[in-house]
């Protein structure tokens, strides 16, 4: 089967929409426009100025308010901007926050969609008392760092989340693909920091700081944040670990099915990504400030090195093919890798979780030539057998179809190569470096009836990328018409164990020790055990399969 990974992440890796709350009686007295609001209107201040919510019996949900200065012509390719004036406002009156906005320029599948002009957040509380000191948590969608949006359904908080766990939620857009992420001399040399690259994380950044400044009038608590990100999300949650632009914005960090490798460095990716820049045809900034945001889409190297495509990702690797890393090593948002923040004690020494999903690759299914066992070690051969026959013998005996289907063998193959294992790594460098506690699962839990992600319908029973995503959220009747009792139960759960850890910072099974001591296997129960494949993860660690993580 061959896929192309940017629309399998535009469905599966998306975004959110954040919803803020305030009571109306409350603002509408403060703002003197209690009679004009309507009975579901809310209010919040904020330090631009009053917006304009909904509740809607859960929790109030304040949607699309914008954080920065639109980066558009010259600001394109500039660290965001603080929206405000200079009589400390950002827009007249009350602005209205109960619509969702645009999302931020990509491609959905031929189609160029979305704005520059989409920097915006989403708040959802369960009260409108400024004064409750509620747990936060801030969520960073998935998509590869070149898709998705923060308001996609099923794939954000709800004001239902926020009533049921009693805490608020943030989301934001950020900027993607060449415009969130393109690192080029010309861009350095014409750039406030001297650099480039990464513009997406600065995003994220100055989001965090938005929730520093604002997120009390809503209820919540500034010195009780977590910041929970899944794929892409999760990827960019640890670049804000190492990060010194993200110190002391938060204080309690979640990854989900991240990616554990990033060591591109600007010099490599400036070298890398010329081919874009030949692409548009460009010689100057100013000709790269006048082009259509079409234009800019349509020049990344999608098919060509450095394959932002990466449609090699969801398949076994292949020696020597790699992708190229949105994510750099910029000097500036990471002036080191993250493993060496950690090695060197300068990334953020806060309790973190670190998960997983048993068959990550699952949303896709596998290829369709793999019909039975004979295919199938075929094509393990073909593939794994560029690194040496023996590699390749070695995983058939590690993941052999006779003991289990075609299907889940080649599903957790793949996600112990590319995903899981290289979450242990990283798991054990933040927990030998840091004196907080890393904790590690693995989520082993199924559906019990096909999914259909917006309208794609899959025929996906085991545990794929983001289940644990639509659990957490309770959103699981968004992608499946009945769910079960187990499903339920694997919710109910896996809430637990994660809203000990935002009020804790451990999660609720006691015998859930930090990593590496154990990991937790999480389903409708949490079984605790030493290790998940540590045989076949010492396998594939031991030669060198690491690098084969999955980027971005």
């Amino acid at each position: 089967m061959t896929c192309n990974i940017v629309s399998l992440q535009m469905l599966i890796l998306w975004s959110l929409c954040w919803v803020i709350l305030t009571k109306d009686a409350v603002y509408g007295f403060i703002f003197g426009d209690q009679h004009s609001a309507g009975p579901h209107d809310a209010f919040a201040q904020t330090s631009c100025g009053p917006v304009r919510g909904k509740f809607d019996g859960n929790a109030y949900a304040y949607r699309g308010i914008p954080y920065a200065v639109p980066p558009v012509r010259t600001k394109r390719w500039q660290p965001p901007e603080p929206l405000r004036h200079e009589d400390g406002t950002c827009w007249p009156g009350t602005f209205d926050a109960s619509v969702l906005k645009s999302q931020c320029v990509q491609l959905d599948e031929d189609r160029v969609v979305g704005t520059e002009d989409c920097l915006h957040l989403n708040v959802w509380t369960p009260t409108n008392v400024t004064s409750s000191n509620l747990p936060v948590m801030v969520f960073i969608h998935g998509g590869s760092l070149q898709v998705g949006n923060s308001d996609q359904s099923g794939y954000a908080p709800t004001e239902q989340l926020a009533r049921d766990t009693n805490t608020v939620y943030v989301s934001m857009n950020y900027r993607l693909q060449a415009f969130g992420f393109m690192a080029l001399n010309i861009l350095s040399q014409n750039s406030k920091t001297n650099t480039s690259g990464n513009y997406g994380h600065m995003d994220q950044i100055l989001a965090l700081k938005w929730v520093q400044e604002n997120i009390q009038n809503f209820g919540g608590n500034p010195n009780m944040v977590t910041v929970f990100g899944q794929s892409s999300g999760g990827t960019s949650v640890m670049v804000l670990l190492a990060s010194p632009l993200a110190k002391g914005l938060f204080h309690r960090a979640w990854l989900l099915s991240g990616s554990p490798l990033l060591t591109k460095t600007i010099a490599e990716a400036s070298i890398d990504n010329m081919v874009f820049l030949n692409n548009t045809k460009c010689s100057n900034i100013s000709c790269l400030q006048q082009l259509s945001a079409h234009d800019i889409t349509q020049a990344v190297p999608r098919n060509v090195y450095p394959f932002w495509a990466m449609e090699d990702q969801i398949d076994l690797p292949v020696k020597a093919r790699f992708d190229g890393g949105l994510a750099i090593v910029d000097n500036y948002v990471l002036t080191e890798t993250p493993f060496d923040a950690w090695i060197n004690g300068r990334a953020h020494d806060v309790p973190l979780i670190i998960g997983t999903t048993a068959q990550e690759i699952d949303f896709v299914g596998i290829p369709g030539i793999l019909v039975n066992k004979s295919t199938y070690e075929e094509h393990v051969m073909r593939n794994l057998g560029t690194f040496g026959t023996d590699i390749a013998k070695m995983a058939l005996r590690l993941y052999p179809v006779d003991k289990k289907s075609i299907r889940y063998q080649y599903t957790s193959m793949v996600t112990d190569v590319r995903v899981g294992c290289g979450n242990d790594i990283m798991a054990l460098y933040a927990a030998a470096n840091t004196n907080s506690s890393v904790y590690r699962y693995v989520i082993t839990a199924v559906p019990s009836a096909p999914v259909s992600l917006f309208g794609a319908p899959l025929d996906t029973l085991l545990s794929f990328h983001a289940w644990d995503t639509f659990a957490f959220f309770g959103t699981m009747q968004e992608i499946m018409a009945h769910p079960s009792g187990n499903d339920i139960m694997f919710e109910a759960n896996l809430r637990r164990e994660i809203m000990s850890f935002i009020e804790t910072g451990s999660p609720y099974s006691k015998d859930w020790r930090p990593f590496p001591d154990s990991v937790a296997l999480l389903s409708d129960k949490t079984k605790v055990t030493s290790g998940y494949h540590s045989y076949q993860c010492d396998f594939w660690m031991k030669n060198g399969f690491f690098d084969y993580s999955w980027l971005n």
